[in-house]
């Protein structure tokens, strides 16, 4: 019975392991973005939504702690401001891998392409924030949801750790919502 059990045990962990081998695996573009800066490199994003009337405001803190070869952490800290109160959330380190499964039904070209899903425009633009310019490549955006019709532009830059320059969408239907993002502090160690 025990080795009936573990014979059953090693041929369902030979074949789970087989699958997951089989998962093809593509670069992460976080890990690919960030590994090109020092540890201690940090960005500052901040967020506003509104929705149907209601703003909130978050401000991130993403700071680079360590860059090996295969992965890289993170440090996260966000304060969200809604409803008159403030909220601070405690630091939350994330490991970032440097490569990733491919999503079933992706394509691997689709992933090496950086295409953007839904986009329907892109183009090049120097765009000013935080108080210094950025070369960044854009992306319009425009589909259809539940919710509404959502139309979208985000500013890219690798001069900039993570990549996010500036983001912009909205959706128009019953419940009008519009987000905005915005590097507002970049620092090198």
């Amino acid at each position: 019975m025990r080795q009936t059990r573990f014979t059953s045990a090693a041929v369902l962990a030979l074949l789970v392991g087989g699958v997951a081998a089989a998962q093809e695996k593509v670069d992460n573009p976080q890990f690919a973005s960030w590994s090109k800066f020092k540890p201690g490199s940090s960005i500052t994003l901040k967020m506003t939504n509104d929705a149907a009337g209601m703003t909130s405001e978050i401000v991130m803190t993403t700071r680079l702690v360590e860059v090996g070869a295969d992965k890289l952490v993170l440090e996260v800290t966000a304060t969200t401001k809604a409803g008159g109160m403030e909220f601070k959330a405690p630091p939350d380190k994330q490991e970032v891998t440097k490569t990733i499964a491919l999503p079933p039904g992706a394509k691997k070209e689709d992933a090496a392409a950086k295409k953007v899903p839904g986009t329907y425009e892109e183009g090049t633009e120097t765009v000013k924030v935080g108080g210094t310019e950025y070369k960044t490549k854009w992306y319009k955006a425009k589909s259809k949801t539940e919710a509404g019709d959502v139309e979208s532009k985000t500013w890219t830059s690798d001069d900039v750790p993570g990549g996010l320059v500036k983001m912009e969408s909205n959706i128009k239907g019953k419940v009008p919502f519009t987000s905005k993002m915005e590097l507002i502090e970049y620092n090198k160690p």
